[in-house]
This record gives structure tokens, C-alpha cells and sequence, in this order.
């Protein structure tokens, strides 16, 4: 019989900006967290003013991106600059079991908000701060966002062809990297916070994540391999790792074959739509002339329509997958029919698909339960329902300033 939601009953002030802050605290919301989002008008979270805009409008509330990153979450607005922020934001710490940030490090505490601070106030509360370099060393005050973390941990040298310059991967990858290990940090320290009474403070640094990532790469270098270069789509261990051309306007098709089976299967199939090159009738070519056979067989593919041609090699037992863009995503079969986009209607925005969770519990299932808040929204109700105060405070507070 299903339950609640595994987060149910958690409660996390959440100070998370840009993506990789957003995304772990994303988790816990989706999950049946209370969360609440501390933004203010003066500095809103970056990830709103950045697109893409619903509908090409550019507007605070209208980022698709933001959207996403903070689906289930409640929305409110403080200056945190302000001298009396610490009369809203003392209250929520006592509050919230989790606090969560992911600004520069000593910017929380710059604001008197620091671990130290926080845990007078809230002893059992758990901080997670994520930030680019971590807290400690020569880097630690850097300024910097995942594109610059991604290269500093590696990624840019592997990513590309080995005549052209390093090309950058997706968006800022360690903001999608980090948040992994966030979560399976923080939900570490739940247990060890439910065992003992103990809140503690959690420092997550997305380069030191995304080294992790590398490790195979790493272990190589320090056993005599040598350094791993850019190869393309290329892998030297299959007779064909390519992506290669299908009919349409930038329509393509990943395909791997690994044996020899597999690479008479592939060309068998192939051939049924034109003549295969003479390269292509050895799969020994592939070893020596691994360009030649990917051009004779994008000749051949380029004949093809992705899916069919996806479904014709799978049924030939070749691993093949058409490349697949955000219009493909929204109608994929697959993901509709595994529930993985939720409907949610925003004020704004109106109603859009958001990604839910890429994991199923079987007994404390996932639920969306709201879009992601408005700057400000929830402001009022935030401050009277759940910390409960007066209307009369929460007017003084507006006057001063400090709910802006």
C-alpha cells in the first residue's frame, strides 16, 4: 500500500541559486519536502533572467529553466541585505530541518548567517553549501559558474575532436553533476541526524564532482596510459562508434557495433537502401581506417529516417538511438507512457510539462504538487501560516524594507 512521499514531513529553507543548489533541493520538493525558496526583487535568482522565455517574452516569472529547477517548491521574498532580514530568516531556520545554499563561500556568513550561527539557533539543522570550489583553499573565493568548473575539472579536454579546439559539453555540466552527490550527502546526513540528534554542515564543491567523474580517465594517466585525448564520437575499442547523418534537416543516429556479428547485421541492413563501399566489406577496415568507414556508412544512413532506421537496427541486434531533440522528448512514447513529464499550471506561464524524478519508489511515490512559484508568491502565507506571524508584523516588515 502506497505511503507518503520519502520526504514527507522535511523542511528546508532553501538559499539555492543558478542550477546545481536548485536541482538537489528540486529533489527533496518532489518528494514530499516542504521547501522554501528565499529569493528578493533586487537579486533574484540569476536562472530567471536567463531564459528560455515562455513564448519568447522575457519576464521574471517566465524562465523555462527556472521553472524546471523548482517545481513543488513555495516562493518568498527577503533582502538579505537588509538589517533586519535576520527577524524572517532566524525564525525559518529554527523552522526548517535543512538549510540549503549555494552562493560563494562566506556570503551566508558575510550576512550572519553561517553554519555557526545557524546551529545556535537550530542544533539538529543540516547545512548544504554548494559552491564551485568548495570552502577551502586557494580558489575558494573565485568567482564562477559551471562552465568554467567543467573545465577546470577535465571535461573540456575530453570533449571534441582531436583537430579542433575543446568543445564545451551541455550547458554547465558540473551544475547536473554536483547535485547527485549533494543529494546522496544530504540523505547521509538525515540518517545520521535521525540516529543521533546531530545536525552538521555539508560542503559540496562541483569541481571536486566532477573529477569524480574522471576517474577512469584519472586511474589510466597513473598506470603508464597515457592521457586520454579527444576523440569525437569515436571509441577505439568497437569496429564502428559514430554518430552519423539520417534524411531530414539535422537528423542523426548514434550506432555502436562491437562485433562481427553485429557489423554484418549493420551493413546486411543497410545495404537493403543502397550500395554499401567496398571499405565496408571487411570489418577488419575498421581498425585501420576507422574514417573511411564511418563516411561509407553516413553515405548509407543519410538514406534512412532515424526511427526506422533505430528500430530496424535494434531488431538486428545493433544498439542504435536516433538523436533525439526537445520537440522528440515531449512526444517520445516512452517517457509519456513511464509518467516522466508532469503537467503543472502556472500563473504565468500557464500549464507546462516538468521533468519529474528519473526514479520510481515503489512504495512512497513522487508527486509534483505545484509549479514554480512566482518571485514572492507565498510571501504572506509563508510568514503567517507556517511561522506564524501576525498580519501587523508582516505589514511592518513589508514597510521596512526587508520583504522586497
Amino acid at each position: 500500500m502506497s505511503r507518503g512521499s520519502i520526504f514527507d514531513g522535511i523542511k528546508v529553507a532553501d538559499f539555492t541559486w543558478a542550477a546545481a543548489g536548485p536541482i538537489i533541493t528540486k529533489q527533496l520538493a518532489d518528494n514530499g519536502a516542504t521547501v522554501i525558496k528565499i529569493e528578493s526583487t533586487r537579486h533574484p535568482d540569476s536562472v530567471r533572467l536567463g531564459g528560455p522565455f515562455k513564448d519568447g517574452v522575457r519576464g521574471i516569472n517566465r524562465s523555462g529553466f527556472f521553472a524546471d529547477f523548482n517545481s513543488s517548491k513555495l516562493g518568498i521574498a527577503i533582502d538579505m541585505n537588509h538589517a533586519r532580514a535576520a527577524e524572517v530568516v532566524l525564525p525559518l531556520v529554527k523552522w526548517a530541518d535543512v538549510v540549503a545554499d549555494s552562493f560563494r563561500p562566506r556570503v551566508m556568513d558575510k550576512w550572519g548567517f553561517g553554519y555557526r550561527r545557524l546551529s545556535e539557533v537550530n542544533p539538529s539543522v543540516i547545512m548544504v553549501s554548494s559552491s564551485l570550489y568548495g570552502d577551502t583553499g586557494p580558489w575558494s573565493t573565485h568567482p564562477g559558474f559551471g562552465a568554467q568548473g567543467q573545465a577546470i575539472a577535465g571535461f573540456h579536454g575530453l570533449t571534441g575532436w582531436p583537430d579542433r579546439p575543446p568543445a564545451v559539453p551541455k550547458g554547465a555540466y558540473t551544475d547536473s553533476v554536483s547535485p547527485r552527490f549533494g543529494m546522496t550527502a544530504l540523505a547521509a546526513a538525515l540518517i545520521h541526524r535521525e540516529r543521533t540528534g546531530q545536525g552538521q554542515h555539508i560542503e559540496l564543491a562541483q569541481v571536486d564532482t566532477g573529477v569524480m567523474f574522471l576517474s577512469a580517465e584519472i586511474v589510466k594517466l597513473q598506470a603508464g596510459g597515457g592521457e586520454t585525448v579527444r576523440a569525437g564520437n569515436a571509441d577505439p575499442r568497437a569496429l564502428l562508434h559514430a554518430v552519423l547523418p539520417c534524411q531530414g534537416e539535422d537528423r542523426w543516429i548514434a550506432v555502436e557495433v562491437w562485433t562481427h556479428e553485429q557489423w554484418h547485421a549493420c551493413m546486411d541492413m543497410l545495404a537493403s537502401r543502397g550500395k554499401p563501399s567496398a571499405v565496408l566489406a571487411d570489418p577488419a577496415a575498421a581498425r585501420h581506417a576507422p574514417e573511411a568507414v564511418e563516411r561509407a556508412v553516413g553515405e548509407l544512413t543519410a538514406h534512412w529516417d532515424a526511427f526506422e532506421l533505430m528500430g530496424a537496427l535494434r531488431r538486428a541486434g545493433v544498439p542504435a538511438g536516433a538523436c533525439l531533440r526537445g520537440g522528440d522528448l515531449l512526444a517520445d512514447p516512452v517517457l509519456r507512457e513511464r509518467g516522466h513529464f508532469w503537467p503543472l499550471a502556472h500563473p504565468e506561464m500557464g500549464t507546462l510539462d516538468y521533468n519529474g524524478p528519473a526514479y520510481r519508489f515503489e512504495h512512497t511515490p513522487s508527486h509534483l504538487t505545484r509549479a514554480a512559484p512566482c518571485l514572492g508568491a507565498d510571501t504572506d502565507d509563508v510568514l503567517g501560516q507556517v511561522l506564524g506571524f501576525a498580519s501587523a508584523k508582516i505589514g511592518e516588515l513589508r514597510d521596512c524594507g526587508v520583504l522586497a
